[in-house]
This record gives C-alpha cells, structure tokens and sequence, in this order.
C-alpha cells in the first residue's frame, strides 16, 4: 500500500486492491464500467469528481487498511 500515491491509476489500485471497487462506488465513481481507469489517477480522479485529492488518497489507503485486517 505505501506505493499508493497520487500518480497511482486507477486500474493499478483495482488490480491489487479488487475490494477497492466498493470504496469506488461509495464515492459515485463507477471504475469498473468507465473505460477512464485505465489511465486515470487517483489525483485526476479525485478531481474529476469534486473531491480533495489529499484526503481522498488518505480515505482509500484507511479504507485498505481496514479491510485488510477483515
């Protein structure tokens, strides 16, 4: 995880983190049917949907370490 970071895509974090798709979707960004994923990071995700590239980079790495532990 600590090789998350803004310049991650997208695609990167749903190969390594499949469960991520739920973190996706609870934030309105369907990853899984937008072809955007591919190239997309997180930063420009982030930003694409209103969100603070910072804390949204630091919710999904929490949002990992918790379901990790599960």
């Amino acid at each position: 995880m600590r090789t998350i970071n803004l310049k991650t895509t997208i695609q990167n974090v749903l190969r390594k983190y499949p469960h991520t798709q739920k973190f996706f979707n609870s934030k309105s960004m369907y990853c899984n049917v937008c072809s955007c994923k591919k190239h997309e990071t997180i930063f420009q995700a982030a930003i694409n949907y209103g969100h603070d590239p910072e804390q949204f980079l630091n919710e999904l790495k929490d949002f990992i370490k918790q379901n990790e532990k599960s």
